[in-house]
């Protein structure tokens, strides 16, 4: 008699089970924790690491990644659109062009382009940074880059995430944004009836799309979307306050940092203005017109379709040929971060005032001597591509230079006076007087001074507590590589002192990050304001 083999129904479903579940797709981050998956498509990062005092952090990064369009074509001066979605897994391992602007120091350290025109407008692309584990909900660092919003660049080394993330146990994402006139122009023809497009504000557009993609996405790369602390260095606090002021941004983070920043803006009738003398500047290059005022009869006859088609036609050499170049690459001219009533509803001093803002807990702090960045430039006959070769060939335990070389001899006397004064309008603008009136809605506020200026002499005098100096301890990026444009600063003298404030800024800044209050086990007491922090080494 024939068998027959039954297999019973318990048995029958965990088979199908079996099945079923192998079939399924493993989570992209448990086959392979460089690869992971975004809303447009699969992203594949790289190993990373830095090196923090005689050790290395170890990290994983995702590099370049889009988070918008390409704002090219018709796209150009209009708000960022969403990435195209991709199949496949795109590569992730190499930073993007810097956008568009003059090279200088502060975007590059390649002396022989300084002055030049770099970058491209295809440049909407964000980086990040996480610890080598498989922690989630992470708190998340976004970092936005300074320059005047005319230049700088996330793939400065000065700003990897690596020791930052890795030390602090943070999730760090880094952007770039336009930037100059392709970052906030606002010429009428441009309207398109879209209150965004129609704003000018471009660059502080891209800023918000970023967070927007940090919100949809971050938590593949283990942050917490409903933790993310913004934060920024001189424009880039600039913009954390454009942020706090913009109701476009409420919601998208949680804590604000704003480092030698200040809530600057423009008229919007100003922006036009300089964008209308922009384009008869380029009617008369093009020999439409001989002079300003037959350029003036000719763009009187033409319609508005004519003139943004024009426009965006124009090549980026010929869009920055219409504005005078200045120091570090800055553009003279160049308005930024309009008042438009809708992303920026009115002037964020009076928003502040107010209490018309998005409240969270607030970092505010200057440098001691902010000017001394700018002061050599304006005392000499110093330029970028100057003092780019001296501190490239510099040797950082013995400078082997003056105080001379970087000024005339009788502007010594008023050096630390001028550094002094505009340290105090920093403070004022940027720091105590945005603290002050935030204090009347909330507690949550914390001021700082970074005084920190042991450089080898006579750096410690010309230099010192500089504009920008506190980043490089903020990120604990103490680089000496020939495109560091701080490697004048660190040598083995002041390296035990310097380590040591980085560690507590750093802790400072990720305890900030996680909990809105910077204090932490370990660490002196960071009071609230109206008291404030000085960060230094012991003398």
């Amino acid at each position: 008699m024939k068998k027959t083999f039954r297999i019973s129904l318990a048995a029958q479903v965990l088979i199908i089970a079996m099945f079923i579940g192998s079939s399924l797709p493993i989570r992209t981050e448990e086959a392979n924790p460089l690869v992971r998956r975004t809303v447009y498509g699969d992203v594949e990062g790289i190993e990373a690491a830095g090196s923090f005092g005689d050790g290395t952090v170890q990290t994983w990064a995702w590099l370049g990644v889009p988070y918008a369009q390409p704002p090219v074509g018709e796209l150009r001066w209009k708000a960022p659109r969403s990435p195209q979605k991709w199949t496949g897994v795109r590569k992730a391992k190499s930073f993007s062009d810097a956008c568009t602007q003059y090279t200088g120091l502060m975007s590059t350290m390649n002396c022989a382009d300084m002055g030049k025109l770099m970058g491209r407008e295809d440049c909407l692309y964000l980086n990040v940074w996480r610890p080598r584990t498989s922690e989630k909900g992470l708190p998340v660092f976004f970092w936005i880059h300074g320059g005047a919003n005319n230049v700088g660049q996330s793939a400065m080394t000065l700003y990897n995430g690596s020791t930052l993330a890795g030390t602090e146990n943070i999730v760090v994402v880094s952007i770039n944004y336009r930037l100059g006139p392709f970052g906030w122009f606002a010429h009428p023809a441009l309207r398109s009836g879209d209150a965004l497009d129609n704003s000018g504000n471009f660059g502080t557009l891209d800023i918000l799309h970023a967070l927007k993609w940090v919100h949809d996405n971050i938590e593949a790369f283990g942050g917490n979307p409903g933790n993310v602390t913004i934060a920024g260095e001189s424009a880039g606090g600039e913009n954390v306050y454009s942020m706090l002021v913009s109701p476009l941004a409420a919601g998208l983070f949680h804590r604000a940092i704003s480092q030698s920043g200040a809530p600057f803006t423009n008229k919007l009738k100003d922006g036009e203005a300089r964008a209308h003398t922009v384009l008869l500047d380029l009617v008369v290059n093009d020999k439409l017109a001989s002079s300003e005022s037959e350029a003036e009869n000719f763009i009187r006859n033409k319609d508005n379709n004519w003139i943004s088609d024009y426009l965006r036609k124009k090549r980026p050499e010929e869009i920055y040929g219409r504005y005078k170049k200045g120091p570090f690459g800055n553009l003279s001219g160049s308005n930024q971060i309009f008042v438009d009533g809708h992303v920026i509803p009115e002037k964020p001093t009076e928003l502040l005032a107010k209490g018309k803002y998005n409240k969270t807990p607030f970092i505010a702090g200057n440098n001691r001597e902010e000017a001394k960045l700018f002061l050599p430039m304006m005392l000499s006959d110093l330029d970028d591509a100057k003092l780019c070769g001296m501190i490239r060939d510099m040797n950082p335990e013995n400078p082997e230079v003056t105080v001379r070389d970087y000024m005339k001899f009788y502007d010594k006397i008023i050096y630390n006076p001028l550094a002094k004064f505009s340290a105090a309008s920093f403070k004022a603008m940027g720091v105590t007087g945005p603290a002050r009136k935030m204090s009347k809605y909330q507690d949550e506020i914390f001021v700082y001074r970074f005084d920190w200026d042991e450089e080898a002499k006579p750096l410690d005098y010309v230099v010192g507590a500089a504009h920008g100096m506190d980043l490089a301890f903020m990120f604990g990026n103490f680089l000496s590589d020939s495109q560091s444009a701080l490697r004048f600063a660190w040598n083995e003298k002041n390296k035990a002192g310097r380590i040591n404030l980085s560690k507590r800024m750093m802790a400072y800044w990720a305890n900030f990050a996680r909990t809105g209050n910077p204090n932490g086990n370990g660490l002196p007491e960071w009071k609230a304001w109206p008291k404030k922090i000085i960060f230094d080494t012991p003398r």
